[in-house]
Order: structure tokens, then C-alpha cells, then sequence
């Protein structure tokens, strides 16, 4: 097999935070537009979980693609869709039209993320998994870090002095910034060779997957983790309209969420060589607990600022971790499958656990949705010592 592309995980990197600047601010942005529309908690719930049900069907599918040496068309696709899902939000102008952009840019993550992880598992040297994983997503974190504060203050800029959020100007910004992924990713390619060969044999169905020692408890992770971070993210305009926060200051204290995350996953390498790979695993779960289910008790931003920095420094290691987690349990053959059933778990989460706390919201409050997150996350530090204490 020849050498991968010179710098390829940095060009990579610089795509994925492009497209997660675009991804995230898109779901703040929503939930804002939903508001204008006249949608209310429910609503937001029913929008978000749109995004997961293409992934939710589809990712195994992508992720035997993948396997079968697709990478790079599935890769430059899923830009395009992706461009084209934030275009059709920021032209929307019903709730309908806007749910349907939500399914299209749900699509084009689900493309982009099958096929950035397989080129990481094809790509890295023996050893170097955690490298690249952590590579990937502080990408995420970055993008996120930059894309939110910047699409809060376009908002901010256009919008009027009723009260209401103007979206459209930001929404825009964001679809330029997502087309501007595709040219650092057209020298990126998967070497030959690299797909499912007659000697690799069949593909490990999904159901031996999931029977897998270690599988279920490491999908269960990612899927809690995952969903909490995007119930904080819809959930946090609402929770801040409430307490009288702003649009910039509620792009502020996400912002601090994701910058936490970047310097945990920038320091993660060096983490792991003094702390023991299951105490931080367990950590991007247990760790959280307690700070999610005080976010609505402490209407102060300065202190939902730093709740939410803590959040971000386990979960920011909570996603890599599990990422390696799951291919050293498959052969190198099935790994992008692996990664599309982790995906898979991930987007299950997050049709079912926004539909659920939407439905909680409309009954109970918005601060409830923090309580319950509070609560899956105890479930899923739980079933995670389980698995790593045997």
C-alpha cells in the first residue's frame, strides 16, 4: 500500500471544522428560526430528531461503502449535500420547507463523518488511532468554537429590536463556510488496495458486531454523550430566553463548552500516557453528571459558563476514545462498518432522546431536559464501568 497524501490528517481537520461550524451553528440557528415560525419546545424536539432519521437508516449502508473503497466520492458528496442542506434552511420560510433542510443536512453529516473516520482508521500508522481520532474532532471543536460566536453576532447584527432573531444573513454565512470544506479534501484519497478484498472474507454482520464484548457499552456512551451535547445546544436558546439571555450570549456560553472540549482533545495524547485509558472513558460520562442537572438551577451565566467548560472537558474526550474503542473490537476490513454502527447508535439517540425531552419540555419545562439528560448520563457511566471493570 503506498504512502498516504503528505498532511492529510491537517487538510482533513481544516474541512471537518469548516463543515462543524457550519453544522453547529445551523442547530442553534434553528432553534431560533423555529421560534420565529411559531413553533415552540416540542417543535424543537420533533426538527431535531429530522437530522437523525436519514443517518438513523442509512449509516450501515454508507459505512459498507466505506469498506468497500468509496471514501472519497462519499467524502466530496457529502459536502456537496451538506452545502445544500444549510442552503435550503436559510431560504426557508415555513416549517415544513425547514424540516426538510434539517433531513438533507442530517444526510450530508452522516456522509462526511462515515467517510472522515474511515479515512483515519485507512490512514493512521499502527498505534496512531487515538492520534487521529483526537485529530478529527478537535476539528469539530474548532469549527464549532468559531462557527457559533460568529453566527451569533451575524444574527445579532440583522436582528431587529422586537425581540425577534434574524437568521437568514447567518444561515447564508454558513452555507458559503460549509462549500468552502470541498477544495481541502480533493487531493484526499484512499490508498489502492485499501478496500474489502476477496481474502478479508464476508462482512461481520451487524448483529456479531453488537454481540461483541465491549460494543454495546461503547455505543451506549457515544449515543448519551452525543445527544447531550445536541440537547444543550437546542435546548440552551430556550433555557436562556427564559432567563433573559441574549442570542450573543447564549452563542457565548456554548462557545465555552466546545473551547473546553478543544483543549481536552488537544491534550489528549498527553492525557493518555499519565492517566488510565478506562478512567477516562468513564469520566466523558460520570463526569458530567452533576454539571448538566445544575444548568437551570443557576440562572447566571458566569456560572453556567464554567458548568458548561466542565461538560466540555470530558465529553470532548468521551468521542475519540470510543471512536478507537470501537474499531479495535472489529477487523481493519469492518472497521468503517463499526463506525457506521456506533453512527448509528449516535443518531438513534438523537431521534429518540429529542423527541422524548421534547415531549418532557412541553409537560414539565425546559429545565427538565437538562434533568433527564443528567439522567441517561448516569446510565451510561454505569453501563461503561460495567464493561471496563471486566
Amino acid at each position: 500500500m503506498q504512502s498516504p497524501p503528505r498532511h492529510w490528517l491537517f487538510y482533513l481537520c481544516i474541512s471537518t471544522a469548516l463543515l462543524h461550524a457550519a453544522f453547529q451553528s445551523v442547530r442553534v440557528l434553528v432553534s431560533y428560526r423555529i421560534l420565529a415560525l411559531g413553533g415552540d419546545a416540542a417543535t424543537i424536539g420533533m426538527v431535531t430528531a429530522l437530522y437523525a432519521i436519514v443517518p438513523l437508516l442509512a449509516a450501515v449502508r454508507m459505512g459498507r461503502a466505506v469498506d468497500r473503497g468509496h471514501a472519497t466520492v462519499i467524502l466530496r458528496g457529502g459536502i456537496v449535500v451538506s452545502t445544500l442542506g444549510v442552503g435550503l434552511i436559510a431560504l426557508s420560510s415555513g416549517l415544513l420547507v425547514l424540516g426538510l433542510g434539517n433531513i438533507v443536512l442530517g444526510l450530508g453529516q452522516l456522509l462526511v463523518t462515515v467517510s472522515g473516520q474511515a479515512f483515519v482508521s485507512i490512514l493512521s500508522p499502527p498505534g496512531e488511532l487515538d492520534r487521529g481520532f483526537a485529530g478529527i474532532t478537535l476539528g469539530v471543536s474548532i469549527g464549532q468554537a468559531v462557527g457559533v460566536p460568529v453566527a451569533g453576532m451575524i444574527a445579532a447584527t440583522h436582528s431587529t429590536g422586537d425581540g425577534a432573531v434574524e437568521t437568514t444573513g447567518a444561515l447564508i454565512a454558513m452555507t458559503v463556510l460549509a462549500a468552502l470544506a470541498l477544495p481541502f479534501v480533493i487531493g484526499l484519497r484512499e490508498p489502492p488496495g485499501s478496500g474489502r478484498t476477496a481474502k478479508d472474507g464476508p462482512p461481520q454482520s451487524v448483529r456479531s458486531m453488537l454481540a461483541t464484548p465491549g460494543m454495546k457499552p461503547a455505543m451506549l456512551s457515544s449515543l448519551i454523550v452525543l445527544a447531550s451535547v445536541d440537547l444543550i445546544v437546542v435546548y440552551l436558546p430556550l433555557l436562556g430566553e427564559q432567563f433573559g439571555f441574549g442570542v450573543l450570549l447564549v452563542s457565548v456560553l456554548l462557545t465555552a463548552r466546545t473551547v473546553a472540549s478543544i483543549v481536552s482533545r488537544a491534550l489528549l495524547p498527553w492525557a493518555l500516557r499519565r492517566i488510565p485509558r478506562r478512567q477516562l472513558l468513564l469520566s466523558a460520562t460520570a463526569g458530567t453528571i452533576v454539571p448538566v442537572a445544575l444548568i437551570p438551577l443557576v440562572p447566571n451565566p458566569w456560572v453556567i459558563g464554567v458548568l458548561l467548560a466542565v461538560c466540555g472537558v470530558f465529553w470532548g474526550v468521551g468521542q475519540p476514545l470510543t471512536m478507537t474503542w470501537v474499531v479495535e473490537l472489529v477487523a481493519p476490513s469492518d472497521r468503517a462498518s463499526a463506525l457506521a454502527v456506533r453512527l448509528t447508535g449516535n443518531r438513534l439517540g438523537q431521534v429518540a432522546v429529542p423527541l422524548a425531552a421534547g415531549a418532557v419540555a412541553g409537560v414539565a419545562g425546559v429545565a427538565s431536559v437538562f434533568w433527564v439528560t443528567a439522567a441517561l448520563l448516569s446510565a451510561a457511566a454505569t453501563s461503561t464501568w460495567r464493561a471496563l471493570r471486566s
